[in-house]
């Protein structure tokens, strides 16, 4: 059996961050994680190599924007694998979700976000 997706869920929200945690888990073999801001995220990133990241932008302590800056900025420096992220956000302007892009999302969800929307980034992130 191939080993277990890791995926990170960073989102201060714990209702959001249960219903993302429990949709990736609808998925087979995946080791899913929780961070409630991005300083946590950061720990856990330190800690173990993960597939994919779900951010939120806005949370306490370290926001989604610099925790996206500071994981690239240590693939860099460390020469890991890069992480997959897909940013979750209330945010709707094109200028945000430029920025994330540039910082180095992959993916951009608007909330509220679906089972569906989980269930697509994975399947694109992940095929088969």
């Amino acid at each position: 059996m191939p080993r277990a997706l890791k995926i990170l869920v960073v989102e201060d929200s714990p209702a959001m961050r249960q219903l993302m945690t429990l949709a990736v888990r609808k998925r087979p073999n995946v080791d899913v994680q929780e961070a409630a801001d991005g300083l946590a995220a950061l720990k856990l990133l330190a800690a173990a190599q993960f597939d994919l990241v779900f951010v939120d932008l806005n949370m306490p302590i370290l926001d989604g924007m610099k925790l996206i800056k500071r994981m690239r900025e240590s693939e860099t420096t460390l020469g890991t694998p890069r992480v997959r992220v897909a940013v979750v956000t209330t945010e709707s302007s094109q200028a945000t979700e430029d920025q994330a892009r540039a910082l180095g999302a992959d993916y951009f969800l608007r909330k509220p976000v679906s089972r569906r929307d989980i269930e697509r980034v994975l399947a694109e992130a992940f095929p088969g």
